[in-house]
């Protein structure tokens, strides 16, 4: 147990209070100076079903939900039967252990007592003191909580009364409630001896928020979007401040209306975007082409959930990657991204609405439900940005081209009402005018130029493209190729076993379409490659053997969870010959 750094749990059924809690927490590390990441277990229903939120907080940068289990704040019998018992391992998640602190109410007598530290606490009948509602409990275990592990308490009082903002009355009974619990933990049981070096304040931020953050940093006016978990969490942000930001939020009928409007507005000359998840993207992938073949710029957010159909809609995957690269039917050029944490969300998200005009073509960002919806503490971000709207037609230019054949496949944009420029759009496909080649007679000469011509807009973008993004590859003998949000779990792995003498490093393929020919050569005269996917089948392993024939040794995951640094390290222990699996009976 590190003495800098803490792991929370809050444990209880769907309904009961457990993720306000586990805000709250991550709110008062945060407003520390600490940094902090949290992890959202919870159920596809409103009411029931166990549920817990996790804080990972230090004074160092934490990049995942983190390995073993400091306090628990258990609120029903089950979270205290579940979260101690070394045999549960829901998705990989520790369980309390010798030296951890388990507080819970003193009302629950019938547990298993295992090898931990009970703290019941009278959390019910303090909270009746000052409300009759009995979500009241949670702040008093909260208070517990903070005094366990030495957090100043006026900090947690200034976030619960930030909390329930003009709710006065009620602010100031939870803070009651809450130093209670923390008076009641410090005269009862003991401190668990934690020791924090406090910096200043930090930012909070969730993927989703990131997403919608860096999008309106990046120009956005307008965003259109059909609600599906986990896209949701941007386009409520969005929603919620739509005013402030000066963007235009629309809610239509479904997925198909939204990438339409979407497109609509942009060939209007509107920086618009749209979002969506597996089973809702799914029915936007025609129009998808629709916006290549006419060049519109797009912008599209696809946050990943597990599937087929409508899966596990409150677990995260990465499975839609066939989908994205395959979305629509023909050839046609697209920009794919997988942001690996929530500051690169913001920093790629805009990015991607300059490129998306720059090269007037789709341009994805891909998340999935771990990223969008837990949240992160950052020190700032860098809010310089020129935005960049490509290359546009000027003014009464003379026969204009809408369509012109260029060396770099990118053609001038005219956006409608321009003076004095003219041009046919349609989805069939059309001469550098835009009429139409496919109708009385078909243009195989036209045909073929044309699709040369966009096709090239990929060649011009890798050669602009970043390097790809690399750690503690400079030596390592083992590579670890990962996307997305397997980055932390992934760098936490290598820490772990480069303290061991392992040389292990990893390349982050942030670039996912089109990828970085530099690839080819970080990965060269290694011992062995291995692939880290969220998913099933390892899709992206299978993308860049066929592009670089190469042979990664996947490892995978797939049950609705993130990957967890230790179980991650373990299983390459394995695989490299320096550790013995241990098989269970």
């Amino acid at each position: 147990m590190k003495q800098n750094e803490v792991i929370i749990r809050v444990a209880g059924a769907a309904g009961d209070g457990v993720q306000s809690a586990g805000e709250i927490l991550i709110r008062t590390f945060a407003r520390s100076g600490l940094y902090a990441t949290s992890y959202n277990y919870y159920q596809d229903i409103i009411r029931g079903g166990e549920s817990w939120y996790q804080v990972r907080a230090s004074d160092e940068k934490v990049k995942n939900q983190g390995d073993g289990l400091d306090v628990l704040i258990a609120l029903n019998l089950d979270g205290v039967e579940r979260h101690t018992n070394p045999e549960i391992n829901e998705g990989g998640a520790s369980p309390l252990g010798k030296d951890g602190v388990a507080i819970f109410d003193s009302s629950i007598k019938n547990y298993t007592k295992r090898e931990t530290n009970y703290c019941p606490i009278p959390l019910s009948d303090i909270a009746s003191k000052y409300s009759k509602n009995p979500l009241l409990k949670n702040t008093v275990g909260l208070g517990a909580a903070i005094a366990a592990i030495g957090i100043d308490f006026d900090i947690l009082a200034g976030v619960i009364r930030d909390q329930f903002g003009k709710k006065g009355d009620i602010a100031e009974a939870n803070v009651k409630a809450a130093k209670e619990g923390y008076d009641y933990y410090l005269a009862n049981y003991k401190p668990l001896g934690k020791k924090f070096k406090y910096g200043k304040k930090k930012y909070m931020l969730s993927g989703g928020m990131s997403v919608a953050l860096g999008a309106v940093a990046g120009g956005l006016k307008m965003y259109v979007a059909y609600p599906m978990t986990p896209a949701s969490s941007a386009l409520h942000f969005l929603a919620q401040h739509a005013k402030k930001y000066g963007v235009f939020v629309k809610i239509p009928e479904d997925e198909i209306s939204a990438i339409n409007t979407t497109i609509g507005a942009n060939y209007a000359g509107v920086r618009a975007m749209t979002g969506s998840s597996g089973g809702g993207f799914a029915l936007m992938t025609e129009a998808v082409g629709l916006a290549g073949m006419t060049e519109v710029p797009i912008v599209i957010y696809e946050a990943q959930r597990p599937g087929p159909s409508t899966g596990l809609p409150t677990k995260t995957e990465q499975g839609d990657l066939n989908q994205v690269l395959g979305a629509s039917q023909g050839d046609f050029p697209r920009i794919v991204f997988a942001p690996g944490d929530i500051e690169e969300a913001f920093y790629i998200t805009r990015e991607a609405m300059n490129l998306a005009e720059k090269y007037q073509t789709p341009v994805f960002v891909m998340s999935d439900l771990y990223l969008a919806e837990h949240y992160d503490t950052l020190d700032g971000l860098d809010l310089n940005f020129k935005i960049d709207n490509g290359e546009r037609a000027k003014d009464n230019e003379e026969d204009y081209k809408r369509y012109l054949i260029t060396d770099t496949g990118i053609s001038p944009r005219a956006i409608p009402g321009q003076a004095g420029l003219m041009h046919n759009e349609d989805s069939d496909e059309h001469n550098e005018y835009g009429d139409v080649v496919s109708d009385a007679i078909t243009n195989p000469i036209d045909r073929i130029k044309m699709m040369q011509k966009r096709m090239r807009k990929l060649d011009t973008y890798i050669e602009e493209m970043p390097p790809t993004p690399t750690y503690k590859i400079s030596d390592a003998e083992y590579v670890i190729i990962q996307w997305g949000s397997t980055k932390g779990a992934v760098e936490e792995a290598i820490d772990i076993l480069r303290s061991k003498g392992i040389k292990i490093g990893a390349i982050e393929v942030k670039n996912v379409f089109p990828l970085n020919p530099d690839i080819g050569s970080l990965l060269k005269n290694r011992k062995k490659i291995f692939a880290v996917e969220n998913n099933y089948s390892g899709q992206l392993s299978k993308y860049i053997a066929a592009q670089f024939l190469i042979k990664p040794e996947l490892i995978t995951k797939y049950d609705g969870e993130a990957f967890y640094p230790g179980a991650l390290a373990n299983e390459i222990e394995i695989r490299i010959g320096k550790k013995k699996e241990v098989i269970k009976e």
